[in-house]
């Protein structure tokens, strides 16, 4: 095989094996960044087009293009048919799960009950048949609309796409295109929540690849794959945790703006998404901090959610006991759930992790990546100053499906009022060993392998299709 020039190809010259990698949601890049590309490219000859939004089209040549065989194209959801939004609209109702009826209850549900009603009985009765289930995707299929990428088919003829986020608008739209070009597709699902709380899968690939056993188990039960089609890879943006050395504890609170000699405690906001009340847990804190109910020697590090805002937190800035940490790149005046988390943003978060003694934190994955470095966490499991009731407040979060795993797991202390929430933190800066074993547990169901070589093997299981 002659290789190619990436700007042109002479008609004696065999085009080079391509596949597609789409990238359209922010917090994918820390997974082609964390050694999965590099993987991919090793010794393959394989020419990797990236498909991104038109508008990080810039950013992701300035930091993947230049590698060789790498390519960037950029398009808009402009280009959907309205039908697309429509479908994937429909998936939200025929997915009956414990996450999607709290959802549907919840102040981010539906306003009114008789429209909760109407379509939970939808959910219980047509979503819980397979048969109805194909037929919904079939209809998809096959009234999918115009194509989307037909120009990018035709110039670039991959032999595989890889979606790496396979419930996504753009994503979707790819996989049934390549079905119909009978060009074969792997699916990923990037996210512990995602088949039992963003709806239905609408557009099966041929494969799909998962974190570890339990989202194998629920791709089979909700997205209908058969087990032979499901990859197990871990988590490929874990890799840096484990392959990657950590800052030393001098230059990192020197880095964040910190004093060394104090304890410091790491925060993750709710965000604005699912509450407003992150601004009344700082000052919980703070009251805490003043009052000798917490030692007086301790920093918190804010650490902003990249992909949302978090209203009320002006008051805070100049209190010294805080550190503010917006991670995240931007894209003008574009939400900040446009952002791109990089690679730095990934490793800085390892770092935070990894220097802080006590991590509090709402039911997110964040509770996840401590327990990789068997960090203690404390959940907010309460409103803030005033109880908001179950379905208006926070506590519905602990019953959804991937949430009641995690607190299963006991690696945590679940703080239910602001007396246990300063208790348990106390007891875990007196003894952050606490519930160790909690944490095993939970590191062993939600990472499968944490061996740091989980891109090597989510490369290696592309390559065999190509």
């Amino acid at each position: 095989m002659i290789y190619y020039n990436m700007t042109k190809m002479s008609i004696n010259q065999t085009p080079p094996k391509t596949i597609f990698i789409t990238s359209f949601q922010g917090l994918i890049s820390r997974v082609l960044a964390s050694g999965f590309l590099a993987k991919l490219r090793e010794g393959s000859g394989l020419r990797i087009i990236l498909l991104v939004p038109d508008f990080k089209k810039d950013y992701f040549e300035s930091v993947f293009g230049g590698q060789p065989g790498v390519m960037v194209e950029g398009l808009g959801r402009e280009r959907l048919p309205r039908r697309a939004f429509l479908f994937h609209k429909l998936t939200f109702v025929l997915l009956d799960t414990k996450t999607m009826r709290l959802t549907r209850r919840s102040f981010r549900g539906y306003r009114h009950f008789y429209q909760f009603l109407l379509v939970q009985i939808v959910a219980s009765v047509l979503g819980r048949w397979r048969f109805v289930r194909n037929l919904f995707r079939s209809i998809n299929y096959y009234f999918s609309g115009p194509p989307v990428f037909a120009d990018y088919f035709e110039k670039y003829s991959p032999l595989l796409v890889f979606s790496t986020d396979v419930k996504d608008l753009l994503d979707s739209q790819l996989i049934i295109e390549a079905k119909k070009r009978k060009i074969y597709s792997i699916g990923m699902v990037r996210s512990w929540d995602y088949l039992t709380g963003k709806g239905l899968v609408r557009v099966r690939p041929d494969k799909l690849v998962v974190h570890n056993e339990l989202l194998k188990k629920q791709a089979e039960r909700y997205a209908d794959m058969k087990p032979e089609d499901i990859f197990v890879s871990g988590i490929p943006h874990y890799d840096p945790y484990i392959n990657e050395k950590r800052l030393n504890r001098d230059d990192f609170f020197k880095k964040i703006g910190a004093d060394s000699g104090k304890r410091l405690i790491f925060y993750a906001p709710w965000g604005d998404k699912f509450a407003d009340t992150d601004w009344q847990f700082l000052e919980i804190l703070s009251q805490a901090i003043r009052r000798g109910e917490l030692p007086s020697a301790l920093q918190i590090l804010v650490r902003l959610p990249p992909g949302d805002t978090v209203a009320g937190l002006e008051k805070f800035e100049s209190d010294p006991v805080f550190i503010f940490d917006s991670p995240g790149v931007g894209f003008g005046k574009r939400h900040r759930k446009a952002n791109e988390m990089n690679y730095q943003d990934l490793f800085h978060l390892a770092d935070s992790l990894y220097h802080s003694t006590v991590v509090v934190t709402p039911p997110s994955t964040i509770a996840i990546d401590a327990a990789v470095f068997d960090k203690p966490v404390v959940l907010m499991a309460f409103d803030g100053f005033r109880d908001r009731g179950y379905y208006q407040g926070v506590r519905h979060y602990y019953n959804f499906d991937h949430i009641r795993n995690l607190v299963a797991s006991g690696g945590q202390k679940l703080a239910k009022d602001k007396s246990e929430f300063i208790a348990a933190i106390n007891q875990y800066l007196a003894d952050p060993g606490l519930d160790q074993a909690g944490r095993a547990r939970l590191v062993f169901q939600q990472c499968g392998q944490v061996d740091g070589l989980a891109s090597a093997r989510l490369a290696n299981y592309l390559l065999f299709f190509c």
